[in-house]
């Protein structure tokens, strides 16, 4: 019995995927707590796409895969991908000192996560 390769392309996926880290906004702010958490993360992302596309943007379906210190993971519909990374670009929480940088995106989850450098993307160890 011979084993056979098989390959196939996505030509059109369905989601994009976004690394999101939090950031402080300045050099003196780095001290605090910058531990995100999965209602923070969704209230930011909330707040970043009603300013930067009104309703329209709080339409945006958005599930946040994974929350994980200051990083977190979401899927959004790849049609809304350049809308969520430009609401992501231009917001910041003033109150807060804060705002979200895309460390990573693409079409692929496994691309994403494997960008870090600490993580054994295909292992069970960490």
């Amino acid at each position: 019995m011979t084993a056979t390769a098989t390959t196939f392309t996505l030509r059109n996926p369905p989601y994009a995927y976004l690394h999101l880290s939090l950031r402080a906004l300045s050099p003196q702010d780095t001290a605090q707590n910058l531990d995100l958490d999965e209602i923070t993360t969704r209230s930011y992302l909330t707040a970043a796409l009603q300013q930067y596309l009104g309703l329209t943007g709080t339409a945006i379906p958005i599930d946040i895969l994974k929350v994980e210190g200051p990083n977190a993971w979401i899927r959004v519909p790849k049609d809304d991908e350049s809308g969520v990374a430009g609401a992501l670009a231009q917001w910041s929480s003033a109150s807060r000192g804060v705002n979200l940088r895309i460390e990573g995106r693409g079409s692929w989850l496994g691309g994403v996560v494997g960008r870090r450098k600490d993580v054994k993307l295909w292992s069970l160890e960490r």
